[in-house]
This record gives structure tokens, C-alpha cells and sequence, in this order.
């Protein structure tokens, strides 16, 4: 214990006969950087990525190994995949929804148990607007039997399906 006195007693000691030199210091530096302009030297926010940015970023991981090697990080960049390829399809390029299709078919065939009421609802959606509707209104008709009485699913039919079906209709 003598030890542990004397130990605390050098740090007291270090402590009072400091001048706050350190701190001193760094005032000037920062009147320096002011009157230069800078305000701050390191930035600790993290640069955002554009939509496409992360999309490449997904499809780099999608078939990777590690990434297959662990069923729910790989659920969670097919999703995260499938959402980005949706959202770019309806800010550009059309062919877009069908690579989100495709991507859910795909993991309907890898991870059926672990395709949820959302899943559903985007794969209809993307495939719709992927134009393929009777696809989709197969894909309605088999979400109905896994959850019934679903008002999600009414809802999806009227939006999406019925709009693309009188479009189909009124182009003709």
C-alpha cells in the first residue's frame, strides 16, 4: 500500500506544479486557425455515398463468401440490394425494377422461410413494375394464402397492380 501512497503523491504533486502549458498551447493553435480560417482541422462525419455508390458497394459483398457464409448478413444485403435497385428504378431506369425482381425471386429460392410480409410486398411491387403482371398478380395470389385477410395486400393490388393494369389497357 506504501507504494500506492506514494504513487498518488507524485501525481498530485505533477499536477499542481503544471502550468497548463498544454492547454495554452492549444489556444494559440486555435487563434491561429481562426484567423486563417480554418475551424475545424479533422472531420469525423463520414462522406455520403450516392445511391449507385452503394449499390456497387452491395453487389461487391452479394456473392462474396463471408458474406454467404452467414445466411443473415446475406438476407440483409439482398434486401438492402433490393431496396437500392428499387429506388433507382424509379429515379432513372426502369430495367431496374427487374433486377430487384429478380433479386427477391432469388432469395425466395434461397431463404423461403425467411421471407416476411414487406418481402412480399416489394417483389409484387418490383415485378409489377417490372411489368410483369401476371407474375405478380401469381405472387398476390400466393401472398394471400400465406397471410389471409392481409389489408397490406389490398392495398398493393388496388395501387399497384390495378394502376399498371388501366395503363396496359388505355395504351392499346
Amino acid at each position: 500500500m506504501s507504494f500506492l501512497r506514494r504513487r498518488k503523491s507524485k501525481v498530485k504533486t505533477v499536477r499542481s506544479d503544471s502550468k497548463l502549458d498544454l492547454q495554452k498551447g492549444m489556444d494559440a493553435s486555435r487563434e491561429e486557425r481562426d484567423k486563417i480560417g480554418e475551424t475545424r482541422t479533422l472531420s469525423r462525419e463520414r462522406p455520403q455515398l450516392s445511391l449507385k455508390e452503394k449499390i456497387t458497394r452491395l453487389e461487391e459483398r452479394l456473392n462474396t463468401a463471408e458474406t454467404r457464409s452467414s445466411p443473415p448478413q446475406h438476407i440483409s444485403v439482398i434486401r438492402n440490394l433490393a431496396k437500392g435497385y428499387f429506388k433507382l428504378g424509379s429515379k432513372e431506369d426502369a430495367a431496374y425494377y427487374a433486377k430487384a425482381e429478380n433479386l427477391y425471386k432469388q432469395f425466395s429460392v434461397l431463404y423461403p422461410l425467411h421471407m416476411e410480409k414487406i418481402d412480399w410486398l416489394a417483389w409484387i411491387e418490383a415485378s409489377a413494375k417490372a411489368k410483369l403482371i401476371r407474375e405478380a398478380r401469381n405472387l398476390l395470389a400466393e401472398a394471400r394464402l400465406l397471410f389471409p385477410g392481409d389489408e397490406a395486400l389490398d392495398e398493393v393490388e388496388t395501387n399497384v397492380l390495378h394502376i399498371d393494369h388501366t395503363k396496359a389497357d388505355e395504351s392499346t
